[in-house]
């Protein structure tokens, strides 16, 4: 039996978080774009969702989850997200009622993404915050509630990077299973004895499946 994991790719601009999804399946991918951006590669995904407000995206998701050819569900991101969440609640609420529906439906998307019975990868950009006397990056909110707390909802916690590969001159892509100053985390050999992974989903999507058989 295969769990279904919920992966959060973490990231700054730039690192490679959206490229990681160059090689799933076109046809069996759920691409919920909240960024509303081009893809940065070529794959047409058959179920690319471009969502308007953080309504639609909630629906999105339950659709790609109820949706059979649907195997993997890509999430990007989860910072437009939150940030469609806040837009709507200044437009509607006053005062502490902005951020209790901010509140509210972060808890809500989240409870959502577990519930998904199906791979669900998220990207997210971070922030530094001071945990337990220490600077480290955290997936980036903005209310106290849910500040430093969205990572105990994921099972995988990726951080991207990248570096100058000097032989070919072009940046190589990849992510930390675990960095010092960052909320990385994976469960013990999911991903093989290593600290570091490729920057490719279908890989990661590979590496679950035999882990599980």
């Amino acid at each position: 039996m295969i769990d279904f994991l919920k992966v959060l790719l973490v990231g700054s601009s730039g690192k490679g978080k959206t490229y990681t999804f160059r090689n799933l399946d076109a046809n069996k991918t759920g691409f919920i774009n909240c960024e509303n951006k081009p893809l940065p590669f070529k794959t047409a995904f058959k179920n690319h969702i471009r969502p308007k407000t953080y309504i639609e995206t909630y629906n999105a998701l339950i659709e790609l989850g109820k949706n059979p050819e649907v195997e993997y569900i890509v999430f990007d991101s989860f910072s437009a997200y939150t940030d469609s969440v806040l837009l709507e609640a200044r437009k509607t609420k006053k005062g502490f009622e902005i951020w209790g529906m901010y509140n509210e439906e972060i808890g809500k998307i989240l409870d959502l993404i577990k519930r998904v019975p199906k791979h669900v990868f998220v990207t997210a950009h971070y922030e530094i915050l001071g945990i337990e006397g220490n600077q480290e990056k955290r997936v980036k909110v903005k209310a106290k509630e849910w500040e430093g707390q969205i990572e105990k909802e994921f099972t995988v916690v990726l951080y991207a990077d990248n570096k100058l590969n000097p032989t070919t001159k072009k940046p190589d892509y990849f992510y930390h299973l675990f960095a010092e100053g960052t909320s990385a985390k994976c469960p013990p050999d999911l991903m093989g004895d290593t600290l570091q992974i490729p920057n490719d989903a279908k890989l990661m999507l590979d590496k679950i499946e035999e882990y599980y058989k």
